[in-house]
């Protein structure tokens, strides 16, 4: 079996189906693979046996240095890259990389891409493996697709049978409690100028709550409030959004205050390919976390497993701003500063979502790759309407090993046709992912009153 092309077995094969109609959980017997020869999460636990390790637990220990509530330090700091993929060489690598990886080296032949050894460092805490197995065995999806019952405080299906279950992995993935952080997006343009916009974004994870359960569980999976601080015309814009684990049961949830408004209204266009102005419209709104959001304008195909080039543990991209690198350096003129950057190989799952012909989107094709040890897309190819190579983005993984989980920060979106980028949620960190605020504090009334400030 070629690891460096599909890894897919002739029983995940047989059953790539697109989402139409709820399916059984998984077996027992398959379910007690779980933390045997496959993780708590469903990722295959032995490595390649040449460059990509075993998991064994993921990252937990913080390395020499660190001081709780300080800045992040690189726990791999001193390592040097194996090799370089450049514009002049990318065609060797080419199982190794997407379509939209190569596309990107042909439009910006300045882009580079570092690749270090390879370090499996998600980390899954025992209360959040328990509560994965559970799931494992009666989680399903909603007849539709656009929900998922049954499920609680870890990953709905960690054995996925369809790409429908694999996009809802990635929607309920495993990142913390909540969290509290102030960051920065930089749009840059090809003609040479940029637009910076900036906030305070405040969430909490109601489907993770260590200390809650299904009976408990109130049905949403983040509350978001997002107060812009930059660029000066958006300055005191507040966003807040409550998004459902079941779209059928109750829809997303949005309101805005916008000043020159200087009323609190309903925003139902918070969704699907409206433009996200945190981009300048240079991404959708589902396009934040790579993906989020109701599926339901899509087909889901899983379409296999393989080994790519994604970026990985990017500590020192991550953290370069809080330890005074300028984010002119950090997003320069054609792309991300590919010196801070750093890429692995590892495994990942594909997941292809093709418009519906019932439904509307400027995408009719995407193509996601999700890190087997975490769920998170780490990678995503979108297609035109007529078929035609668009963009394409990726985030930046890192192990929070002070709180047990992983996040994906940093997300970069390339418009493969204009040369224009948008960097996305660049966190000053650092920041904690156990902090959640009281469901009341999700409310209208609370935009309201932070708009006065």
């Amino acid at each position: 079996m070629n690891l460096k092309r599909t890894l897919l077995t002739a029983s995940i094969a047989a059953i790539a189906l697109n989402a139409g109609s709820a399916l059984a959980a998984v077996s027992a017997e398959e379910a007690a693979k779980l933390g045997k020869e496959l993780t708590p999460f469903g990722a295959e636990k032995a490595g390649n046996g040449s460059d990509i390790p075993e998991w064994t637990g993921g990252l937990t220990t913080a390395p020499a240095g660190y001081t709780k509530g300080g800045n992040l330090v690189d726990p791999f700091a001193d390592e040097k890259p194996l090799y370089t993929v450049t514009a002049q060489n990318y065609k060797e690598y080419s199982d190794l990389l997407s379509d939209g990886q190569k596309a990107l080296f042909e439009k910006k032949p300045t882009f580079k891409m570092n690749v270090y050894p390879t370090h499996r460092t998600a980390p899954i805490p025992d209360w959040v493996a328990k509560n994965t197995y559970n799931n494992a065995l009666n989680a399903e999806t909603t007849p539709d697709g656009n929900g998922v019952v049954n499920a609680y405080g870890g990953i709905p299906f960690p054995i996925p049978q369809n790409g429908n279950e694999a996009i809802w992995n990635h929607t309920l993935r495993w990142y913390g409690e909540g969290k509290d952080a102030t960051y920065e997006s930089a749009t840059v343009y090809t003609n040479g100028s940029r637009t910076i916009t900036a906030g305070q974004l405040i969430e909490s994870y109601p489907y993770y709550y260590k200390d809650g359960n299904l009976e408990t569980f109130n049905g949403n999976i983040i509350h978001l409030m997002l107060q812009y601080s930059l660029p000066t015309r958006r300055k005191g814009e507040v966003t807040l959004v409550r998004d459902p684990v079941n779209a059928n049961k109750e829809p997303r949830q949005a309101w805005q205050y916008i000043p020159g408004q200087r009323r609190v209204r309903r925003a139902p266009t918070i969704a699907f390919d409206t433009p996200d102005p945190g981009s300048n419209g240079l991404t959708t709104y589902d396009q934040a976390f790579m993906f989020n959001g109701s599926p339901e304008r899509f087909n889901w195909e899983l379409v296999g497993k393989r080994e790519m080039l994604v970026p990985y543990n990017s500590y020192k991209f991550l953290t370069a701003h809080s330890n005074g690198t300028a984010m002119d350096e950090i997003a320069q003129a054609n792309h991300t500063n590919t010196d801070l950057e750093r890429w692995e190989k590892h495994r990942v799952w594909v997941v292809e979502a093709t418009l519906r012909e019932d439904s509307r989107h400027i995408y009719g094709k995407r193509r996601f790759y999700l890190d087997e040890d975490s769920w998170f897309i780490v990678m995503a190819d979108m297609y035109d309407g007529r078929g035609e190579l668009w963009r394409y983005g990726h985030s930046h993984p890192v192990a929070l090993y002070a709180d047990g989980n992983i996040i994906a920060r940093a997300i970069t979106n390339y418009d493969l046709q204009s040369g224009d980028y948008a960097m996305q949620e660049y966190d000053v960190i650092p920041y904690s992912t156990t902090a959640t605020k009281e469901d009341s504090f999700y409310t209208p009334q609370k935009v309201r009153q932070m708009s006065r400030r």
